[in-house]
């Protein structure tokens, strides 16, 4: 939480200092580049300055970045799930080559410099590693399997979602491995949480009056850190009721793996079917929310839904990893925001989102901002 506390604390700093004529800014644009340091701070222990607004030129991570989660890249995936005859002919990639080499090179290059760096410190200090990143905890997996009780050779139990047995772990994580998780650390944590803040911003200028509950809630607190924030109720209110009615991810693919009786209504989903759970819609489920499409972050005081009607990260064995994470970057940085600044909206009450998008992706997000100190 320290580094990003950090970085919030820094990107507080730049937006005072590029708002001194109080016109309208695109906090979209600047909350994309917060959670972007945010990712590669955490990930890869990169400072990518995406929040210096007078920086001439973009970090070579962030340029990569936005090459796998693009447009084209959104039109390549969706197209290869749709129609994969047509992007087999087309020869659509799911992700940008030259951006995949790009972050190759880059985990090769950090993983190198880590083990040479820790394994100097740890002959003079007996310390095993420098930092807490992703990438860090990446390389400090690589253990034996004795480490785990059983051989490199042996099988474990057949993964009844593919039929296939699932091995063991390796004596390591092998670069490509290592690679791979962290593009889907960006992937999965980037524009989703970029996303859910710009509409916590739009929700809370949009209802002036639910932001200043949150800002004598934050006056209360005399430190921001992990445990105080986590016991900030209307902090956590405003949270959820944006996840709510705005979730990051507007559905859910499963497949049913055995035929399944649902309740009794009589109908049998047959094994095999397909299965897209709209999150969007079921946030929205008069049923299960009264007043459906109103911002009430009161709600979550005493909250009295089915617990599976509100599942913005998934839910059971599946659910998003990353979800602890991506909730405190978003109370940290909430926290921060609207301790320093008063959000007024200078648009239409209405968002425009992109489209090709399974994400609830807003083009902009137009707010004035004033100092508060």
């Amino acid at each position: 939480m320290d580094s990003i506390a950090d970085i919030c604390d820094t990107f507080c700093d730049n937006l005072s200092e590029f708002n001194t004529k109080g016109e309208p800014i695109d906090m979209r644009r600047y909350l994309g580049a917060l959670t972007m340091d945010v990712i590669c701070s955490c990930a890869y222990g990169i400072n990518s300055e995406s929040i210096n607004l007078r920086r001439p030129s973009i970090h070579p991570i962030v340029a990569n970045v936005k090459k796998i989660q693009g447009v084209d890249a959104s039109v390549s995936m969706l197209t290869s799930v749709l129609a994969p005859g047509v992007a087999k002919m087309l020869r659509l990639e799911l992700f940008d080559k030259n951006a995949l080499n790009y972050f190759d090179e880059l985990t090769n290059q950090i993983m190198n410099e880590r083990k040479t760096i820790n394994k100097q410190i740890a002959d003079k200090l007996r310390l095993t590693n420098l930092r807490t990143d992703f990438m860090q905890l990446m390389i400090n997996s690589e253990k034996s399997d004795k480490d785990f009780g059983y051989d490199s050779t042996s099988e474990g139990d057949p993964d009844v979602s593919t039929k296939h047995p699932t091995r063991r772990p390796t004596s390591q994580l092998t670069p490509d491995e290592i690679t791979a998780q962290g593009i889907a650390f960006f992937i999965g944590g980037y524009d989703t949480t970029s996303a859910a803040l710009t509409h916590a911003i739009y929700y809370l200028s949009l209802h002036p009056e639910c932001q200043q509950i949150l800002y004598k809630e934050l006056k209360t607190c005399d430190d921001f850190t992990y445990e105080k924030l986590g016991h900030l109720k209307y902090l956590n209110a405003v949270i959820n009721e944006t996840l709510r009615l705005a979730p990051p991810l507007t559905r859910f693919q499963r497949q049913c793996l055995q035929d399944y009786k649902l309740g009794n209504t009589g109908i049998t989903v047959p094994k095999g079917t397909s299965i897209e759970i709209y999150t969007y819609a079921l946030h929205r489920d008069p049923e299960y929310w009264p007043n459906p499409n109103d911002f009430i972050p009161d709600r979550w005081f005493e909250p009295t839904h089915h617990p599976y009607a509100y599942i913005p990260f998934g839910s059971g064995p599946r659910l998003c990893v990353g979800q602890r994470f991506a909730i405190n970057e978003m109370r940290m940085c909430l926290a921060m925001l609207i301790n320093r600044f008063e959000f007024t909206l200078a648009q239409k009450p209405q968002l425009d989102y992109f489209i090709c998008n399974t994400l609830m992706s807003p083009k902009n997000l137009l707010v004035t901002l004033e100092s508060r100190e």
